[in-house]
């Protein structure tokens, strides 16, 4: 085999960021948009955990994933749970079908129902019990492929401690939300300015810990407020403007009568969506989707996407985004096209 030449190798490694861009538009308009309940829902009869959208099975995703799974009557997710639950260093978004049940979070109790969401903050413990005779659905969405690219993906699990990374350092370490613990915070003066800013690095994780730990965690469907914007009725559910201190995912939720449309927009983030209700299609770059209730639709990125109700009930849409992810790195980007036309 011939062997490539010093200037080969790295003109080509050059090359490689050059073509990014051209080539990750092909594999967006490549990318699979609409995911269908029906098959989902046979994967579920065999198995509890299923995911839909994600990298590793050949999605385009590469900030955030999601999954559906089954809690059965009278259980907790992890059977061999007894007290920690699991924790990792992305952020989650978990959103409840049907069923009822409560979830343990860094020792706080919520209690939920269908149409409610948790928020739950970045490495705090947590489990989900299903408290009924009747099965738990639910999706999760989280950040776990950004984390992963960044080499940042710490997963705890009580299960598994084998594979812990900092729990087994003692029981400080496994109550901090800040991986490794946040140390301590030093109020001295600082005697010149670099001493300052080096102050404010140490004190940064403790800080951090405590805005998640004053974060908010549940979100009831009836405290939803929906008001008109370009793109028709939304309601913000997650996002750091409202009182969460999410840093990648937030999510808002659609409202679309029937018959009517949503406004067009493309942006510079991944987007999934889950249809909550009612049926409708969904034009992505000139592309059209017809999709229904518990579908899931992935929006390639910055590519223009519209709703339509074609149903005879309200159509609701829940967006999960990483929008935030791209708003900290400053490059969010948002384009708006034609406004919706009810409202």
């Amino acid at each position: 085999m011939e062997q490539k030449s010093i200037k080969e190798v790295h003109t080509e490694l050059m090359m490689h960021s050059v073509k990014f861009a051209k080539d990750e538009q092909g594999r967006r308009k490549q990318q699979q948009v609409l995911f269908k309940w029906a098959e989902v829902e046979k994967k579920l009869g065999e198995h509890k955990h299923i995911y839909v959208v994600d990298a590793r099975l050949g999605s385009n995703n590469h900030t955030h994933r999601l999954w559906y799974d089954v809690i059965p009557p009278h259980t907790e997710e992890g059977q061999e749970w007894k007290t920690l639950g699991h924790r990792h260093t992305v952020e989650a978004i978990i959103y409840f079908l049907k069923g009822r049940g409560h979830s343990i979070i860094d020792g706080v109790r919520y209690d939920w129902g269908p149409g409610d969401l948790l928020s739950v903050p970045m490495f705090s413990w947590h489990r989900h019990i299903n408290d009924t005779d009747e099965p738990v659905l639910r999706i999760a969405s989280t950040t776990g492929p950004l984390s992963l690219a960044l080499g940042q993906a710490v997963y705890e699990d009580e299960r598994y401690p084998e594979f812990w990374i900092y729990a087994q350092e003692g029981e400080e370490a496994r109550k901090t939300l800040i991986p490794g613990g946040g140390g301590q915070l030093n109020n001295g003066k600082a005697q010149n300015r670099a001493a300052e800013l080096y102050a404010e690095e140490v004190a940064f994780a403790m800080k951090e810990e405590q805005l998640r730990r004053a974060s908010k965690v549940l979100v009831k469907q009836k405290d939803l407020v929906f008001e008109p914007t370009a793109m028709g009725n939304v309601a913000y559910v997650v996002d750091p403007r409202i009182g969460f201190h999410s840093k990648a995912l937030g999510v808002v939720m659609a409202e679309i009568p029937p018959g009517k449309r949503s406004g067009a927009h493309r942006h510079l983030y991944d987007e999934i969506d889950l249809v909550i209700g009612g049926r409708g299609k969904i034009i992505v770059a000139d592309e059209e989707y017809d999709f229904g209730t518990l579908d899931v639709l992935s929006i390639p990125v910055f590519q223009w996407h519209q709703y339509f109700n074609t149903g005879t009930e309200p159509l609701r849409i829940l967006a999960i985004n990483t929008r935030l992810a791209l708003d900290n790195l400053g490059l969010s980007l948002t384009h708006q096209g034609e406004h919706a036309d009810y409202v």
